[in-house]
């Protein structure tokens, strides 16, 4: 079965064969005067599809009847069919010496011109045949369809509507030619003529219905392949679009329910399992849609829209290392496939791999020179600090899309960095212009305001962010604190408690095989607790239900982590370990998971089996050099570093790491060096600044590491990490109030780092204001702090102190040396 409308050029090709074939039909009936008995057995064998048969007993006939039109007629289209077009040009011109006003001829000309992509020669053919026969059928259908084809919808209706009686060829165009004049009303009163007329007609219906689907008239379109179904159960092409066409409509359920039928029918349709995986996918439901995906890869490995899908899916649940070489072997098939280099260069970037990132961008913009290939190279640099280079790049894909939010938004992101409010206003704005519920547009634009004290202004975006955001977290916080400055207590405390709980389920951040799976369904009207036992209750129904399936027991073993059931998590861990049977990627992820909740000696063990398993892994060294970091075991960490390639080693993550472990064994020249370049490259990355002026103080040295932490607050004023240290200066150098003013500003920035609770409430507690200590602690107490040991002794120890609302006192020798080893150790194991 085919699809009207699919395709312009085959679509037209194969109405002229059949228009080749129904002339010679029509010739074979009739009976041409003087010659019948000559050409009956050439038309008889026409009939028949013996073409080079009936070509000889045509020219003998001719040699006969060298004068006859219907002859010379019957010759062409045998050459037609044959594709001998010369001959067939041939013959045709013939029968218009003999007889010039020929209407038939000139429409086998024009049949025949268009055959061979000549469309103007053809145009003029049929506009002849109307000149001699104004109503003839034939001649208005072809220009008709001749005109649809040429983009003058408007033009070709008149055609077809002089056509009577009208068959269902003539009626199909004609609604073809209504929707592309937009004047869908009279194409669905002729779609519902056609169809009542053709009540029991199984091609009617399927054809019908697919051509509505292709004009989105998708309600029309189920329909129609309802009723094809219903003549023809069971049949997989009617079943197939029929679900397609309830996909296309966000009716899922439905679309799942007939997708099923059709792999029913037939289990190895690779189109049936990616429309299917594309329908869970749009359910949420993305481990059933990688399953289905990952069976119709093994049926059809070259498909690059499976590839593409597959990588998507992955990219959405933060598998980003699987999907880079997913969407690497579908460049190798389709190299110049944009969408497959842009999600690889997200890829890259959101694993933390931008250089390899921005090779990727550049690919792109040579072969789509547009403002979203633009934004993306820009957005890379801007990762690395890079902030003059990524804003030539957003400055070009403006200059090609004016209104591009991407462009518009991150220029206003770096002049707000650069301390150029007006402009960083400016640009925000018309972000806003274009999408009033752009988030980060109006958190940017909020923020502004609050720096400025302008709460009430602050108040209307803030509210307008948590509607329109998926992460809405920090702007609860921002609003609970624009509230309280405007003495709104009772809306402070529901929107800090909204703050609360959606700060414990925030991603850490992009980083591989890190939350697979959000629970989308029924779980954000749920408190924590509720939504931890029904993300253990589903994950454990699952695992019983295929027990075979490693995903399930990943994501079982990291909400029992989250839980703090460390027990079943390792028993979990094991599960999963005896069924990925060595495989070094599910090592390396399971590392992670356990390295990221502090199981250094576990996650130690599953990188040495994966590296054992892929020794060239640069990514699983990595990740053990950094694992052996966070354990303290610094030599352990310096030597799996080295083994590092060359290539590896210029990474941006890599150089930090190094830095880091040089930082902790002594060799500060060598860790100022890296830390010093890495300022050098990326002038903006506050992370550079704040390493530098973290070894500074490990040798002792305040005076430097304040310098260090100002340079790079000029660049960057409104960085958390950057206030952070300058208040661990501050209260290093006995100034308790400056000090309180940048810590807490540290939190506003940064409302969901527990290390900046921590860092706060103990130098509430050192400095002696106590309350206040309290106060934050007991702001944070349920967000995602809570988890943080460091909160809990914290609490334990103040529930013990005396109140106190003195005025803040300059840390003592002792508490400077504690407070100092505190921040530290929170910079080392969270920030």
């Amino acid at each position: 079965m085919t699809i009207p409308g699919h395709n312009a050029q085959s679509r037209r090709q194969s109405s002229l064969l059949t228009l080749l074939l129904v002339c010679a039909s029509s010739l074979a009936a009739q009976s041409p005067s003087g010659s019948a008995a000559d050409f009956n057995e050439a038309q008889k064998l026409v009939a028949q599809h013996q073409f080079y048969e009936a070509r000889t007993s045509a020219i003998e006939a001719l040699k006969r009847h060298p004068k006859s039109v219907e002859g010379y007629n019957l010759l062409g289209i045998i050459e037609s069919s044959i594709k001998d077009y010369p001959a067939a040009l041939d013959a045709f011109s013939r029968a218009l010496i003999l007889q010039p006003g020929s209407v038939k001829t000139h429409n086998n000309l024009g049949d025949l011109y268009l055959t061979v992509n000549h469309g103007a020669e053809a145009e003029k053919e049929f506009r002849t045949v109307l000149r001699l026969a104004p109503a003839d059928p034939e001649g208005n259908y072809n220009l008709g369809v001749l005109l649809l084809a040429k983009g003058a919808p408007t033009e070709a209706i008149a055609h077809f509507e002089r056509i009577h009686p009208q068959n269902t060829a003539t009626q199909f165009n004609l609604i073809r030619a209504y929707y592309a004049a937009r004047r869908d009303a009279e194409a669905e009163h002729f779609a519902a003529t056609l169809s009542a007329q053709n009540e029991s007609s199984v091609q009617v219906h399927f054809s019908l219905g697919v051509f509505l689907a292709s004009q989105r008239q998708y309600k029309m379109a189920e329909d129609e392949l309802a009723k094809a179904d219903a003549l023809s159960p069971n049949t997989f092409e009617i079943i197939y679009n029929l679900g397609q066409a309830l996909a296309r409509d966000h009716q899922y359920a439905k679309a799942e329910l007939t997708l099923n039928r059709a792999l029913a029918l037939l289990p190895d349709s690779v189109d049936a399992m990616y429309l299917l995986a594309q329908t869970y996918s749009e359910e949420s439901r993305p481990l059933d849609a990688l399953d289905l995906l990952v069976r119709a890869h093994k049926a059809a490995p070259e498909n690059i829209d499976v590839i593409f899908l597959m990588a998507r899916i992955s990219m959405s649940q933060n598998y980003y290392e699987d999907a880079i070489p997913l969407l690497e072997s579908g460049l190798q098939l389709a190299p110049r496939r944009t969408d497959l280099l842009a999600a690889l260069g997200e890829s890259y970037f959101m694993a933390g791999q931008v250089d390899k990132s921005i090779v990727q961008f550049n690919k792109l913009i040579d072969l789509e020179h547009s403002a979203r290939s633009y934004s993306f190279l820009g957005l890379s640099y801007r990762n690395l600090g890079r902030l003059d280079e990524a804003k030539t790049y957003f400055e070009k894909g403006l200059a090609l899309d004016p209104h591009s939010t991407s462009c518009l938004f991150n220029l206003g992101f770096i002049a707000e960095r650069q301390g150029q409010t007006a402009l960083a206003e400016s640009y925000f704005q018309k972000v806003l212009a274009a999408n009033p519920d752009f988030p980060d547009a109006l958190l940017e634009l909020a923020s502004m305001r609050i720096a400025a004290k302008q709460y009430a202004e602050a108040e209307g975006p803030l509210r307008r962010f948590v509607t329109s955001s998926h992460d809405p977290a920090t702007g609860y916080y921002k609003l609970a604190m624009v509230e309280r400055a405007l003495h709104e207590t009772a809306a402070a405390e529901r929107d800090l408690k909204s703050f609360q709980t959606l700060s414990k389920n925030t991603s850490a951040g992009p980083l591989p095989y890190e939350h697979l799976f959000e629970y989308l369904d029924n779980r954000s009207a749920l408190n924590d607790t509720a939504r931890e036992k029904l993300d253990l209750t589903e994950l454990a129904a699952e695992v019983k239900r295929h027990p075979d399936q490693p995903q399930n027991l990943y994501l079982l073993a990291e909400a029992y982590l989250k839980s703090g059931d460390i027990d079943n998590a390792k028993a979990t861990i094991a599960q999963l370990d005896a069924l990925s049977s060595g495989d070094f990627r599910s090592l390396t992820g399971t590392g992670v998971l356990l390295a990221r909740y502090r199981l250094y000696d576990e996650a130690i063990a599953h990188f040495q089996q994966a590296i054992a398993a892929n020794p060239d892994s640069d990514d699983v060294k990595f990740n053990l050099a950094n694992a052996y970091f966070h354990k303290r075991l610094y030599a352990q960490a310096l030597d799996t570093a080295q083994q590092i390639s060359e290539e590896g080693k210029k990474d941006e993550t890599f150089q930090s790491l190094l830095g880091d472990i040089d930082a902790h064994t002594g060799s500060y020249d060598a860790a100022r060096s890296i830390f010093q370049q890495s300022i050098s490259r990326n002038p903006d990355n506050d992370q550079g600044y704040l390493s530098l002026a973290l070894l500074n103080l490990r040798q002792g040295d305040v005076a430097a590491a304040k310098q260090t932490l100002e340079k790079g607050h000029a660049r960057i004023p409104d960085s958390g990490k950057l206030d952070w240290g300058l208040g661990l200066t501050s209260a290093l150098d006995d100034n308790p109030a400056q000090a309180a003013d940048q810590l807490e500003l540290a939190v506003d920035l940064l409302p969901q780092w527990s290390g900046g609770y921590s860092t706060l409430g103990v130098f509430y507690f050192q400095t002696g204001q106590v309350d206040k200590a309290r106060e934050v602690l007991s702001r944070f107490k349920n967000s995602s702090a809570r988890s943080s040991l460091d909160i809990d002794r914290i609490e334990q120890v103040l529930n013990q102190a005396s109140s106190s609302t003195a005025d803040a006192k300059p840390l003592t020798q002792d508490g400077k040396a504690q407070f100092l080893q505190l921040a530290l150790s929170l910079a080392d194991r969270t920030l």
